[in-house]
């Protein structure tokens, strides 16, 4: 099979596409033939950096680094014990998280509590952008932030990964949403129901805006977040995506009487099916902003690197 070896943290040049040998799945495991695969800030991160590299496998570095976690495809074989699902199944997830999902590649191997069924209504590029960010996002606004019908919400970054499957959950759940982002992408955030848009640009968020039940800060700075602090009501919720930040947070937390949690996503087949159950009923529906074939995984992933993707980002794997 054909994969992309990370040889060492740095550039985008360190991945290097090769030939390896295909796996075969143990017992609970499936091997899928990978149709497409999502990229994530975390990818990113990853390839850069040795550290984070080493945070993400709890320092269990394997010989060989095969990146990525998004995969949707059909099932090629089943491992024994595998009853759930059988050969031809077309399914989604997010692989071993934390650890290496290893799904840059056309094979991959999955343990069966990490993959859902794919919704029919998604094709294979937009199921295979979707597992990450949407049980990112689902962690923030259900098992974290528990949205309610009524409450006050501002979500950061609304145009993005992350960010525009928040804004769905959260007008699932019935909260009032304030979505931030550029005017370029003012009405792509609208179209996903926003009550109102803050453009990012034009002026402090802090000035239009207070009070507020909830804030899911997805921006990657502590600055930014303290910002977001000032503008929840006390007892309410800072929900943000970095749970490195926790110390530099805390004092300003307790000073303010609000609740602060860091996101960590966890692979999860059970948040899966109930997301797609939302997906399935056009509840919610990811948006892609570009297509990348496999060949051109690195362009994906400096495309990702620049901070301007709108929404979610696929490689398409023939």
């Amino acid at each position: 099979m054909e994969a992309y070896i990370l040889e060492q943290n740095g550039g985008v040049e360190n991945l290097k596409k090769t030939t390896i040998g295909t796996p075969v799945p143990k017992a609970g495991e499936v091997l899928i033939k990978t149709r497409a695969i999502g990229i994530n800030p975390i990818d990113v991160q990853v390839r850069a950096s040795k550290d984070m590299l080493g945070m993400i496998t709890g320092g269990h570095l394997p010989d060989r680094v095969i990146p990525g976690w998004d995969v949707a495809g059909t099932i090629e074989q089943t491992g024994d014990g595998v009853t759930a699902f059988n050969t031809g199944d077309e399914v989604y997830g997010l692989l071993n998280m934390p650890g290496l999902g290893s799904t840059y590649s056309n094979y991959v191997i999955a343990n069966i509590d990490q993959i859902a069924l794919k919704p029919e209504n998604l094709d294979f590029t937009a199921a295979g952008a979707t597992p990450m960010a949407a049980l990112t996002a689902w962690q923030a606004v259900v098992t974290l932030a528990n949205i309610r019908k009524g409450e006050k919400v501002l979500i950061h970054a609304a145009s993005g990964g992350v960010g525009h499957f928040a804004v769905q959950f959260a007008k699932v759940r019935g909260a009032y949403v304030i979505g931030t982002a550029s005017a370029k992408n003012e009405a792509f955030v609208r179209s996903l129901g926003v009550d109102e848009f803050l453009d990012y640009t034009a002026g402090s968020f802090e000035e239009k805006v207070n009070d507020l039940d909830v804030v899911i800060d997805t921006i990657n700075s502590v600055e930014h977040i303290i910002r977001s602090i000032s503008v929840i009501k006390r007892g309410g919720k800072l929900i943000y995506l970095q749970p490195h930040f926790a110390d530099a947070l805390s004092s300003k937390l307790e000073e303010t009487g609000i609740k602060g949690f860091g996101v960590f996503v966890n692979s999860s087949a059970p948040i899966l099916n109930e997301i797609s159950t939302l997906i399935k009923a056009g509840k919610v529906t990811p948006q892609i902003t570009k297509v990348f074939s496999f060949d051109q995984l690195p362009e994906a992933q400096t495309m990702m690197e620049s901070g301007r993707a709108v929404g979610k980002i696929a490689v398409e794997i023939q």
